[in-house]
């Protein structure tokens, strides 16, 4: 989903990753590691693709990370429709079975930022995760001073 429209006077909220994956474990984990080491980070948890095309449609989210290999609609599947309900929202595909044709239609099919082999090192992760929600705070901050700027226009012209 999108990003809504920031309010020029509105606070910054704290920012959502969802988690895509058909093993509770690893939803569990990497839930865990991104609360823990990451100021100001919700977790949104979904078992498959069309658990998170679900939450996609109810929720704002800032990232996406999902696991390849699942049932019923695997994770480059999931992240094409993702990527048509949130075009700007960074997609990372996470896979214990990597080649060479899931990397190319990764990158081509659904727009992946970043490629993860399990088992994945927490540290590395982390790094790739940070980045792409600092990029997405800086785009939601530089959105935030358009519509301030554009508010104090629209009232300069108003009371002129």
């Amino acid at each position: 989903m999108e990003p809504a429209e920031p309010r020029p006077d509105a606070p910054a909220r704290a920012q959502r990753i969802l988690v895509v994956d058909d093993e509770e474990d690893i939803r569990e984990s990497l839930k865990a590691l991104f609360e823990t080491c990451l100021e100001e980070v919700e977790v949104v948890t979904a078992a498959s693709g069309a658990d998170g095309l679900d939450v996609l449609e109810r929720e704002t989210v800032d990232l996406i990370i999902t696991d390849y290999k699942m049932p019923g609609m695997n994770g480059l599947e999931f992240l094409a429709r993702a990527a048509k309900k949130g075009p700007s929202v960074p997609r990372i595909l996470v896979t214990a079975f990597p080649d060479l044709e899931i990397a190319i239609r990764a990158i081509n099919d659904a727009n992946v930022e970043n490629f993860f082999t399990k088992p994945f090192e927490a540290e590395k992760v982390l790094e790739v995760v940070r980045s792409l929600l600092q990029e997405q705070r800086a785009a939601e901050l530089r959105s935030r001073s358009f519509a301030r700027s554009m508010d104090l226009i629209r009232r300069r012209l108003d009371s002129a």
